[in-house]
């Protein structure tokens, strides 16, 4: 079977994708098996590479099919302004029902902070009543102390996006993509002052969302502010609310993510790292993602890097490393996976034929 495959590697060139690869197997050698299996086979035997990272973990994939004003996405993103040749940056807030993709509040300001997210939930509140949980990333502003008592104060969750993970806020994102291609370039040609970009990229943003809401999405009929406005039953809400909180629950730190951030803080006091308050967050949090063994070879690697070349010294070349290495054990799993799987599919196999040839061999007795 190996010879097989690596005729037909041949056959059509040593660069193809694997849907090639599984098209001339069926039409010229007549072999007609899953995709999924013929990579298996390729990566036991050397041919594929393996990929193991699942990009958008499951939580974040079922997040959208929810019930309406259960969870707010809310994200910033920068939009510039040229007036009279001179670009003004601006950092826009918004808010996104993840479960019916409503517009529900936005704010302008010169920077991420605390009071531009508080300002956009209590649009949110003001105009559709409280939600019950918002995904936020792991910026500074989010971690404030100011959004976590507003989030106390009226009973809305803080779910969490997992580091390393951009599309697990991907309803924001994806507002954001369509919002900046349906405005373009922002030029103006006055010497009015910097307030002016200002109140004209407010009007556009209100403009779209006015637009966007009452267009529908997800080939259903209703727009998203129908949706909005039906609303849910109580039991629906305490439904999806508990389903939050047994989210919430299950990151809570255990043994072994204690002595993974113990490692971690081994590794910042021994080489004097410095890290301010949102970056120690930040890698507090994605450590825990990595496997003890990855931390530990990570340790030795940072080490022999650092003692090389002094300015290798920081947070971000640690992670660098771990990703790395992370990336190649798992991938040697999932090597390791194929190779056991079709080294038992064969012996199973070999077991049937030599049952075969006994069972033919045995005499047969006449009455």
């Amino acid at each position: 079977m190996g010879q097989i495959f690596i005729a037909g590697w041949v056959h059509i060139g040593p660069v193809v994708t694997i849907k090639q690869f599984c098209r001339v197997l069926r039409d010229e050698l007549t072999i007609d098996l899953g995709r999924k299996t013929i990579q298996e086979i390729l990566v036991a035997n050397d041919l594929y590479a393996p990929a193991t990272r699942i990009r958008r973990p499951h939580f974040y994939r079922n997040i959208c099919h929810r019930i309406p004003n259960s969870l707010l996405s809310l994200d910033g993103s920068e939009f510039i302004v040229t007036v009279d040749g001179k670009p003004y940056t601006f950092n826009l807030e918004l808010g996104v029902d993840v479960g019916s993709f409503c517009h529900t509040g936005f704010d302008i300001s010169k920077t991420e902070t605390a009071r531009t997210i508080i300002a956009v939930l209590e649009k949110h509140r003001r105009n559709y009543g409280l939600p019950l949980g918002v995904l936020f990333d792991h910026g500074s502003a989010n971690l404030s102390d100011e959004v976590a008592g507003w989030l106390q104060k009226h009973g809305v969750e803080r779910v969490p996006v997992g580091p390393g993970n951009p599309k697990g806020n991907g309803t924001a994102e994806g507002a954001f993509s369509q919002l900046k291609n349906m405005l373009g370039s922002l030029v103006i040609n006055t010497s009015s002052p910097e307030q002016l970009g200002k109140d004209i990229l407010n009007m556009l943003v209100s403009l779209y969302i006015k637009m966007r809401n009452q267009l529908s999405l997800r080939r259903t009929p209703n727009t998203p502010e129908m949706v909005m406005e039906t609303g849910s039953s109580d039991q629906e809400r305490q439904h999806e609310k508990d389903r939050i909180l047994v989210h919430k629950a299950s990151k809570t730190v255990s043994g072994e993510e204690q002595e993974k951030l113990d490692c971690l803080y081994a590794v910042i006091k021994q080489h004097d790292l410095l890290l301010d308050d949102a970056s120690m967050k930040r890698a507090e949090l994605t450590i825990k993602y990595y496997s003890l063994d990855a931390i530990h070879k990570t340790e030795r690697a940072f080490v022999e890097a650092v003692n090389r070349k002094q300015d290798r010294k920081s947070i971000a070349y640690f992670f660098g490393i771990i990703k790395n290495i992370q990336q190649e054990e798992d991938d040697q799993v999932y090597k390791d996976y194929c190779r056991e799987k079709f080294e038992y599919l064969r012996m199973l196999d070999n077991d049937r034929q030599e049952q075969k040839i006994q069972s033919s061999k045995q005499p047969t007795t006449t009455l």
